[in-house]
């Protein structure tokens, strides 16, 4: 078996992206803090900033993966670091132009244009999110050597990943994070969760992070299988009932 200490920096490809999402969330607290332009009452730069720190979790999560990915499945690998740089790289881009412009990257159809992009972004994230299936599926075979507790905390957190990704499409289709309240980005410092209405964006962000989240909780505690299952259980039900709060309206903070 493997042990934990694999360099999380193993793919130089997923290394430098990481990087370069950083660098983006650096450039966005620059120009946060040399402009003031707006979106629902938030300076418009907190997102892109927000954004790029996310990708860059992402990334470095999969260079670690990269570490476990059998022979025989590098070149599909490959093909799945391909795609995934491909949509952050095009979210990013049209996150940062709408808030230099002002507006919104999200839940925006004022114009055909704004339109068809969110549309584009949506067809994108479902695309890498499905494909993220096979991360969990070669988990499984004889040829990818893991540590057994991480390894299961790696298995729940793809599976969150990709049923809490898909959450998002709720919010796209009501145009709206928030469940019981217009439409605005005023809540809680920089995250701006809402403390009064339900917000999507809390299971969305719990669930999605859980492919980073679970594998660091099993190596810190250095849990065996059963334990890393028993905390992935606890953490999914949390996710669910944070997201059964915000279906009903109600915030749990």
């Amino acid at each position: 078996m493997r042990m934990h200490s694999v360099s999380i920096l193993n793919n130089r490809l997923l290394s430098f992206t990481a990087i370069t999402a950083l660098l983006y969330s650096v450039l966005s607290l620059i120009l946060l803090y040399n402009f003031d332009t707006e979106v629902l009452g938030v300076n418009a730069f907190v997102k892109p900033a927000k954004f790029g720190i996310s990708a860059a979790a992402l990334f470095l999560f999969l260079s670690w993966y990269s570490n476990f990915v059998p022979r025989l499945k590098r070149k599909a690998f490959d093909r799945f670091v391909f795609l995934n740089i491909g949509v952050m790289a095009f979210e990013l881009s049209w996150i940062m132009i709408q808030a230099s412009r002002g507006t919104l990257s999200h839940f925006n159809t004022n114009t055909l244009l704004e339109e068809i992009m969110f549309g584009l972004m949506g067809i994108a994230i479902a695309v890498s999110t499905a494909w993220t299936w096979i991360l969990f599926r070669w988990t499984f075979r004889s040829d990818f050597r893991m540590v057994p507790g991480i390894l299961w905390a790696v298995r729940f957190g793809i599976l969150y990943f990709i049923v809490f990704g898909f959450s998002g499409f709720i919010m796209g289709a009501q145009l709206n994070h928030y469940v019981g309240a217009e439409l605005s980005d005023t809540g809680l410092p920089v995250l701006g969760w809402s403390t009064t209405a339900g917000d999507l964006r809390i299971p969305h962000f719990f669930g999605l992070h859980a492919i980073q989240l679970l594998p660091l909780l099993s190596h810190v505690l250095r849990t065996k299988a059963l334990g890393s299952v028993l905390i992935a259980l606890i953490y999914g039900a949390c996710c669910i009932f944070l997201l059964y709060l915000a279906l009903l309206g109600q915030s749990p903070l």
